[in-house]
């Protein structure tokens, strides 16, 4: 197995053993979908790509983070507003 395929195998079993646990104690039981999304979301870690503008002027920002993760969810679940 390669390097890539070890690193990749052994954050899958970090996945699985640690985050699915916790997060089913404090939600209940995760769908497929559910696990699916959680898994894209820890893979990608997109908030490390957007920009922080908290220091500009004007009005105050939305959370830049919230709204990427958003947007990949909606991917997730095919949710696509016409």
């Amino acid at each position: 197995m390669s390097k890539f395929g070890q690193s990749l195998a052994q954050y899958w079993s970090k996945i699985q053993g640690s985050l699915f646990p916790f997060l089913e104690e404090e939600l209940g039981p995760l769908s497929a979908k559910q696990q699916q999304l959680i898994s894209i979301l820890e893979i990608i870690r997109i908030e490390q790509f957007i920009p922080d503008y908290r220091w500009c002027d004007g009005r105050p920002k939305k959370s830049r983070c919230a709204i990427a993760r958003a947007f990949v969810a909606k991917a997730v679940y095919n949710i696509y507003i016409l």
